[in-house]
């Protein structure tokens, strides 16, 4: 049999066993784990600034109102949202477990827990 991430040959000592050692198990999906995360890297590292900022300005707050400048200024990045969410009669934008709806100059934010 060969190892799929050596490609060397050896024999199983089970019959479900895919790698020569451990070693190389671990190194094949650690290898397999930090493509997907460099692939995913333009979407999560601004995703995660944003869900941080957020955490930061409604620490211990339901509800509350910003500036977009505001929020600009401490790196927000308006494109960026896990998804459009309903809950009850707020709709908007989502980022996790907060609902963002917009006007002109000001972004209304709910902690929805």
């Amino acid at each position: 049999m060969k190892d799929p991430f050596t490609n060397e040959e050896f024999e199983p000592k089970r019959k479900n066993q895919r790698f020569a050692n451990s070693k190389n198990r671990i190194d094949y999906h650690n290898m397999k784990a930090n493509k997907l995360r460099r692939e995913k890297a333009s979407v999560d590292k601004p995703l995660n600034t944003n869900f941080k900022i957020l955490n930061d300005i409604m620490k211990g707050k339901k509800k509350a109102e910003f500036h977009k400048e505001f929020l600009r200024g401490k790196g927000y990045d308006f494109k960026i949202y896990t998804g459009l969410c309903e809950v009850e009669t707020n709709r908007g934008y989502c980022i996790y477990n907060f609902i963002l709806t917009y006007t002109e100059s000001y972004v209304k934010i709910i902690r929805n827990n």
